[in-house]
């Protein structure tokens, strides 16, 4: 199956060709000097095609390095003050023929330790466990993270989100689009398992990031499937949502809050397999300029997600989940 997938890849690649973007309209709207989008001006296409882009994130659950290729002769559209709904309707509508080549290389610190924990501070990792052993509190904080790095690549569309009087950033992006990952790692409870693995899906994400104020999200829809025979290959909805507000006070939850939550189907007869659900929430230190973060949760697995030698009977099907953080 995993070779089926990877040859559909191939294919879809092939049939992929950088355009010239001579089109006379383009999906986005550009913005005029005051920052609001002129629906009436059409972007021409540039003599030149826009360099490939470095952009990197640093973070202890999510680390990541990823090279923005774009395959056509059109500037990253920009959007100041954009009406959330109205970015995803133009995300949308620009996804229909990807624009944008994305190739992300990405590490989960956090779950490596507790990996590299039990496997060779067994004693101190056993020291965390709570009353019979079945909740860890090391398996608290890193869970949640089913590969411990990832190789991807993404294929739609992209939009810049800028704002007057503030610095661009390079990760203040919208995307919208196509995305293969590749891990020969599978996490089992801070255990790492060999297991050569393929994620297809189809998601949007987006991250606006301004000196008062931030949002991310994202969205997902797609299968995973295993070399492993002893891990069930599934199919998964996923949603995730995040804000902090600078100027909403230290006590406004729904301005400084996070949801996450994903659910995983059997490709075999859709029988529910994992649920996984995490709230969080912000509280802003304003003078710092920074947030503490605390995000708990819990996740949910059937016995049927395992077979053979991974499969655990006596295991727990509920797992802790407590992620404090700070974010800057």
């Amino acid at each position: 199956m995993i070779r089926r997938a990877f040859l559909c890849v191939i294919i879809l690649l092939c049939a992929v060709r950088p355009v010239r973007g001579d089109e006379p309209e383009q999906p986005f709207p550009q913005p005029t000097g005051n920052g609001v989008p002129a629906e009436s001006r059409p972007q021409l296409p540039s003599a030149r095609k826009p360099a490939p882009e470095f952009v990197w994130e640093l973070d202890p659950y999510y680390t990541e390095i990823s090279l923005h290729i774009p395959l056509t002769y059109t500037s990253i559209p920009e959007l100041s003050e954009p009406n959330e709904l109205d970015v995803y309707r133009k995300l949308l509508l620009g996804s229909l023929m990807p624009r944008y080549l994305l190739l992300e290389a990405a590490v989960f610190p956090m779950p490596l330790i507790g990996v590299a924990l039990k496997e060779y501070q067994r004693d101190f990792y056993r020291g965390f466990n709570i009353g019979s052993g079945n909740i860890n509190l090391i398996e608290t904080v890193t869970a949640g993270f089913q590969e411990p790095y990832a190789f991807s690549l993404f294929l739609g569309d992209m939009v810049s989100f800028v704002q007057p009087g503030e610095k661009k950033i390079s990760s203040n992006k919208g995307y919208m689009g196509y995305m293969v990952s590749y891990s020969n790692q599978h996490i089992k409870r801070n255990t790492l398992v060999p297991d050569h693995n393929l994620e297809i899906e189809w998601k949007t994400k987006g991250e606006r990031i301004f000196s008062d104020e931030r949002l991310s999200w994202s969205f997902r829809l797609g299968s995973k499937l295993h070399d492993n025979p002893d891990i069930s290959d599934t199919f998964y909805l996923g949603f995730r949502r995040s804000s902090l507000d600078f100027m909403a006070g230290m006590m406004s939850f729904m301005s400084n809050s996070s949801i996450d939550f994903r659910w995983d189907f059997s490709v075999k007869d859709g029988r529910l397999l994992r649920q996984e659900y995490v709230i969080g929430t912000k509280i802003p230190i304003t003078s710092w300029h920074m947030a503490f973060r605390l995000d708990a949760g819990l996740i949910w697995e059937d016995q049927a997600k395992y077979k053979g030698r991974l499969k655990d009977s006596s295991a727990p099907d509920f797992t802790a989940v407590l992620r404090p953080n700070l974010e800057f």
